[in-house]
């Protein structure tokens, strides 16, 4: 789609007007309330491929983004790869090797058995002694190399066992990144370094996030609401625009659209109409996606092909009625 500015979809406009010969105002507020539906349907969440962004498809890919923003900096306990997971957990056995820490060592190598299985090697380094102060210290060499500096953070960092305790980590980082971490290059850190939190504890903290999902699009559905509708386009037309608006955008309206219209007849027509929302342009979703000259873009784009369509549907009758 191309976008284009105020300016050429109001020649658009005008040029409509006067193929449909329908009154001004009404294809004001038709087109109007189109654009409304546009704004929904292209702010973000959006299917990559071009597909509706009102659709189940749309809502599935907002839920990945935050899913994978969350995960950019905490991770679950026992979550993503062997080699991930094994990585941080050699940092915490370096951690304990280097504080000594022999009962803190074993308990971890005990919780985590999972990792070392089918890999001669640590079978070969752990299953001998495995829980024996003699064993630790024929370790302890190893795993104090891994890094002193680095081993004694890993140790310091407890797995967040709390909804909140993932909360504050998460917008710590939404707050360094301007609120969308992967998109501004951040937090740029290897899987085996992020924060840890309990399993469950992080899938409901992603699942508490994914309910804003459709919350940036929202603030058009009240600003539809308010919208007067066309009086004497007939059919569908009267109601364009509002149908079928899936819950996940719904859910979320608030009183928080305005509209403001005035128009004076004199020796020439004179029509005003402003409306946007409230809800704000979050994390600059909309103003990076480019919404609003997408919106005259797609309106441009599909003026002309109502207009065919109209005028072939008027035709076709006419021809029947002959």
């Amino acid at each position: 789609m191309v976008p284009r500015s105020r300016d050429e979809f109001m020649a658009a406009l005008t040029q409509f007007q006067k193929g449909t010969n329908d009154g001004f105002v009404d294809v004001y507020l038709e087109q109007a309330a189109l654009m409304c539906r546009d704004s929904m349907v292209l702010t973000p969440p959006i299917v990559k491929a071009g597909g509706d962004g009102m659709s189940d498809e749309a809502r599935m890919v907002g839920n990945a983004a935050i899913k994978g923003d969350v995960h950019s900096v905490v991770v679950g306990q026992r979550s993503g790869s062997v080699n991930g997971r094994r990585g941080r957990l050699f940092r915490k056995l370096g951690s304990a090797a280097f504080m000594n820490n022999v009962s803190k060592f074993w308990k971890l190598a005990g919780d985590n058995t999972d990792l070392f299985a089918g890999n001669a090697l640590y079978a070969r380094m752990f299953n001998k002694g495995f829980g024996t102060e003699k064993s630790f210290n024929k370790l302890k060499n190893y795993f104090t190399r891994i890094g002193q500096q680095e081993a004694g953070n890993a140790l310091n960092r407890s797995v967040i066992d709390s909804v909140a305790g993932v909360k504050q980590v998460h917008m710590a980082a939404l707050k360094k990144f301007g609120g969308r971490i992967k998109k501004n290059g951040g937090p740029g850190i290897d899987f085996w370094q992020r924060m840890e939190a309990k399993d469950q504890v992080l899938k409901d903290y992603i699942r508490e996030r994914q309910k804003t999902v459709g919350k940036v699009k929202a603030g058009w559905v009240d600003t539809l609401a308010k919208l007067p509708k066309p009086k004497s386009l007939g059919g569908s037309r009267n109601n364009a625009g509002r149908s079928k608006i899936p819950v996940w955008i719904k859910r979320h309206q608030q009183s928080n659209g305005y509209v403001a219209m005035t128009h004076q007849q004199a020796e020439v027509m004179v029509l005003n109409l402003v409306l946007g929302n409230r809800n704000g342009d979050a994390d600059y979703v909309a103003t990076d996606a480019d919404v609003k000259n997408l919106v005259y873009g797609n309106r441009v784009k599909q003026m002309p092909a109502q207009l065919e369509a109209m005028l072939k549907a008027r035709a076709e009758k006419f021809n029947r009625n002959k």
